[in-house]
């Protein structure tokens, strides 16, 4: 927990670096209007130059630059889906991109496990060969290819699943609730539409996340499965196992209550880091299905050159991977009292 701290702080020395790196002028490029010229356009930057300190030390600027960091101003972003602070943005774009990562968690979850367990039961069987080949393969094609394939598949040819956005236009037009393609007050369609109870909006919206969340979900499912087969392999081999097994226990009852639980310890927290990871993903899949989420947006503001938003996604993504470290470090040593002593 102290080495949070100071990780912490490297992380935002890096994005304080790389948002300095193309010089002044391409860091006020985001505060100024492309219609100021001249002497007006100097009278801005000499005003925003004291503002944000950057006539000082670079150790200076840093120190002020923490404290608009740490008091909610994250700069501003000008991209075309959106247009103001980046907090805002994020606020109006990531409760789409966490819900899209929910699914596709539990999707991993409820697959990888009984599938890790299965080939291990079954080692060197036809389907446990099956299971790895199929498996590898989907790890090894890049995310963009599988959404292509799936819409291919479940949208053009069987037509039973929408290709892109989060839900029909034509079932929130005028809804009072919905405003320029953003609902309220959570900002995630589904959850917004079960509030108001309109049941028709929110099973639209569930079958946009489909898709996008099975999609990103076969990129990683993989890892999953062979850490669940190893670890299920090596606690099979375990004494209390075989000990089990000569009491009697019927097989089903030593591998799901025996083995399964304990070779689960490593396979949760190494499933936290996957889930975590996954934001990484979403920058591609949200842009294959046009989904509005973080990663979307960090798209737009990438072609645009918009400073603000893509070093603001990055303190995002940041802050959540090194969060995550420290809660699955404590919850690892919680399941597992070998890891405190």
């Amino acid at each position: 927990m102290l080495l949070f701290i100071p990780t912490l702080i490297g992380l935002t020395v890096i994005v304080f670096t790389l948002l300095h790196i193309g010089g002044t002028t391409k860091l006020l490029a985001m505060y100024l209007s492309p219609r100021l010229t001249g002497a007006a356009r100097a009278h801005v930057i000499a005003e925003l130059d004291a503002k944000f300190h950057l006539n000082q030390p670079v150790y200076v600027q840093y120190f002020y630059w923490l404290i608009q960091i740490l008091e909610g101003n994250w700069g501003i972003t000008n991209t075309p889906l959106y247009s103001g602070p980046v907090t805002q943005a994020i606020e109006i774009f990531f409760p789409n991109t966490l819900i899209l990562t929910i699914f596709a968690a539990i999707i991993i979850w409820l697959v990888s496990i009984p599938l890790g367990v299965h080939t291990a039961v079954n080692r060197d069987k036809p389907s446990d060969n099956t299971i790895r080949v199929a498996s590898l393969t989907f790890y090894a094609m890049p995310w963009y290819l599988i959404g292509v394939v799936l819409i291919i598949i479940f949208a053009v040819y069987f037509r039973v699943l929408p290709i892109a956005g989060t839900v029909n236009p034509s079932l929130v037009s005028g809804l009072p609730w919905y405003h320029n393609g953003i609902s309220y007050p959570t900002h995630i369609l589904l959850i917004d539409a079960l509030l108001h109870g309109d049941f028709g909006v929110a099973w639209n919206a569930f079958l946009h996340l489909i898709m996008p969340s099975v999609t990103l979900s076969l990129g990683v499912m993989a890892a999953l499965i062979r850490l669940m087969r190893g670890t299920m392999l090596e606690t099979m081999d375990q004494d209390f196992v075989n000990f089990a097994r000569a009491k009697g226990v019927p097989e089903k009852v030593v591998i799901n209550l025996h083995a399964k639980n304990n070779a689960l310890l490593p396979v949760v927290t190494n499933f936290g880091y996957l889930v975590a990871g996954l934001l990484g993903g979403v920058v591609v899949i949200e842009d294959v299905f046009s989904y509005p989420g973080i990663g979307m947006w960090l798209t737009s503001a990438m072609l645009n050159n918009d400073m603000g938003g893509i070093m603001g996604g990055t303190l995002l993504f940041g802050l959540i991977l090194v969060t995550t470290s420290l809660f699955l470090d404590i919850l690892y040593a919680k399941i597992d009292p070998r890891i405190r002593y």
